[in-house]
């Protein structure tokens, strides 16, 4: 999207047209989603890894897969992330499977806005007659699925609140909650709402959410997408970003939460078929870390301490559901153990999936691991958790 609006704005214009968004997003993404192959070809060749040789690599039609390429190379997968995939997904048919998933371009999901429209039919059929090949998630009740990526402000709906985009997946994990109209409820770590207007959504616009962030930014580009999908009941608190001392506002609204939503910061292992170039992103921004192994073991630390300051809120009987959208295990549910075995997460209990919630709990036959070879969903995991 950056590369998009550069291009844009060398062209001296504040758009680009479908045929030009299409071109460019797919020559960028084959090289993001190709790259460790594409570098494993050139260092053979004595080429220098460059990103006009990648680009010639793959527009001569060069073959990507080959004989005595590893494992490794051969899905696309950063020495940061392997040691977690393999644990998580022991059996290598298994794990190749579900690493070549996150290979392949993800589908447009929308989530229609139940505050103006009721029925997803309604908004399912009107994408549909404007001529787009568009059907109902199949596991969440208010999705429905573009198979193929298209610019979003053409979409029938969208600029009016109708429908917003949200993977099936993201819709699953925050409809766990089971926010109800006229209780209070937090989205902890909210960025710019788009599980927040999920969650008002369903409290019909009736009792407190508060959508709570580090970032003032973020929280400030949640008020026009709030306007947009008709939410009034949300109110926007900055809390603070140091760990190690108290939040006077947390302090004083201890155990006074029916529900909070813990969407934690993640290293996004889960979302690489959106942002297949996150692969080596995390491993080469410049965070003071040396390598992607440093920031995750920095990572998880902050994941806890999140997790049991959010857990501080609710009330006795109420309920903490905790997300990631990584498939690691050290970021998820080993996360929940470490909480259950602190003080903190004495008296706390994980909770069983609501009764019409289809898809089974299969981590521990606990938690939901949700991935996109057995869903078609970015990756997400989920541990619903209730305060006795």
């Amino acid at each position: 999207d950056a590369a998009l609006r550069r291009y844009a704005k060398y062209q001296e214009r504040s758009y680009v047209n479908s045929e030009e968004y299409k071109s460019i997003s797919d020559v960028l993404r084959n090289i993001a989603i190709s790259q460790y192959r594409i570098d494993w070809h050139l260092r053979a060749a004595g080429v220098e890894c460059s990103p006009e040789n990648r680009v010639a690599f793959l527009r001569e039609g060069n073959p990507l897969d080959c004989e005595g390429m590893d494992l490794q190379t051969a899905l696309e997968c950063p020495d940061w992330a392997l040691t977690g995939l393999r644990e998580a997904f022991p059996d290598e048919d298994l794990l190749s499977k579900e690493l070549r998933a996150l290979m392949q371009p993800a589908p447009l999901d929308l989530r229609v806005n139940t505050l103006k429209c009721q029925e997803r039919i309604d908004a399912l059929r009107g994408i549909i007659d404007a001529g787009y090949d568009a059907t109902s998630t199949p596991w969440s009740p208010i999705g429905i699925r573009l198979e193929e990526r298209t610019a979003l402000g053409r979409i029938p709906g969208l600029l009016d609140g109708i429908v917003e985009p949200q993977d099936e997946g993201s819709q699953l994990v925050a409809s766990l909650l089971q926010a109800q109209p006229g209780e209070t409820v937090a989205d902890f770590c909210a960025g710019s709402g788009g599980k927040t207007l999920q969650l008002a959504a369903s409290m019909k616009n009736k009792g407190r959410l508060y959508s709570m962030d580090v970032s003032e930014d973020r929280l400030e580009r949640g008020k026009p997408r709030c306007k947009k999908a008709g939410v009034s009941n949300v109110q926007r608190q900055v809390v603070q970003e140091d760990m190690t001392s108290k939040d006077k506002w947390l302090k004083r609204r201890k155990g006074t939460f029916d529900r909070v939503l813990v969407d934690a910061p993640c290293s996004g292992v889960g979302s690489w078929r959106r942002k297949p170039d996150a692969r080596r992103t995390w491993d080469t921004f410049d965070d003071g870390f040396e390598n992607g192994i440093d920031r995750l073991a920095n990572l998880l630390p902050l994941q806890q301490q999140i997790l049991q300051r959010a857990s501080r809120l609710v009330k006795v009987g109420g309920r903490l559901v905790y997300v990631t959208c990584s498939l690691l295990p050290q970021e998820n549910e080993k996360q929940i153990m470490q909480f259950l075995d602190s003080d903190v997460g004495a008296g706390w209990r994980v909770e069983s999936p609501p009764s019409d919630f289809t898809i089974p709990f299969e981590v521990e036959g606990k938690f939901l691991r949700l991935t996109p070879a057995q869903h078609n969903t970015d990756g997400f995991f989920a541990a619903i958790l209730t305060k006795t």
